[in-house]
């Protein structure tokens, strides 16, 4: 595939892509050490906020996945970024324990937030949601680090933060601030990183609104890969028109090689 033979640099989805329930997808460690070996420039591009920045990358090297913290751009850590250009509000999380370790220099307020931070959250009850609601109504703004709709995990489809926040925002008429993928300036990040042009990029993704259309909308073309949420039928009921395809991340040493 042409497309991607002529990239000089590459964005990854991780999720879906490298790894899925905690293990990698098959051949995608022979795929990482190619990149490596070849000192092919990449960065995971990730909404995922289960886990803080440093703990990511250890999880990623326990599963054979070797890279450093500073190839991983998350959500979470690009939305520690952003409060400290609010000026570090006080904040309500509604993320993991794990990730709050990311955001430790911020004050949280129980009572009357000046902002509510939305993640990967699975502690979720009528109570929690209703709170979340009335620091809203009292005006509170809305950071939400993705808005993904679901992913994919061994045991099937798992619904996402992007749900709660659809939520929040019908019944406050508020519209929470966005953080991660799709958002321009996610993949801008990205782009600043590898010091590369959107014309020299390619991103891989398996989220056709949040990898593809992303990307595409930040002049980067973006290939869907058949592993992870893909599935049948999805592309034709999008209106989304990959720039190309994929099998799975372990084709792409012989793409590139070919």
């Amino acid at each position: 595939m042409r497309l991607i033979q002529e990239a000089k640099g590459f964005l990854f989805d991780l999720d879906g892509v490298f790894c899925q329930s905690g293990k990698p997808i098959p051949g995608a460690i022979d795929t990482l050490d190619f990149l490596n070996n070849n000192k092919i420039p990449f960065r995971f591009l990730t909404n995922t906020t289960q886990q803080n920045r440093e703990t990511l990358t250890n999880s990623l090297n326990r599963i054979g996945l070797v890279c450093t913290d500073s190839e991983i751009i998350s959500a979470g850590f690009i939305g520690v970024e952003y409060l400290r250009k609010m000026g570090s509000p006080t904040c309500r999380f509604f993320i993991s324990e794990n990730l709050k370790l990311d955001y430790l220099e911020f004050e949280e307020n129980f009572r009357n937030p000046e902002v509510i931070v939305i993640g990967d959250y699975s502690q979720w009850t009528f109570n929690l949601l209703n709170e979340a609601f009335r620091h809203v109504m009292n005006g509170a703004k809305i950071i939400a680090l993705h808005q993904g709709k679901y992913y994919k995990v061994d045991s099937g489809l798992r619904l996402d933060a992007g749900g709660f926040i659809k939520a929040l925002e019908y019944v406050t008429g508020k519209e929470a601030y966005l953080v991660g993928k799709p958002k321009k300036s996610f993949f801008q990040h990205g782009l600043n990183e590898l010091k590369l042009a959107s014309k020299e990029v390619v991103m891989i993704g398996d989220d056709l609104i949040n990898d593809i259309k992303g990307a595409q909308n930040s002049g980067i073309a973006g290939v869907l890969v058949k592993t992870g949420k893909y599935h049948e039928g999805m592309v034709e009921s999008s209106g989304i028109i990959p720039d190309g395809f994929i099998n799975s991340i372990a084709d792409l040493p012989t793409i590139l090689n070919t």
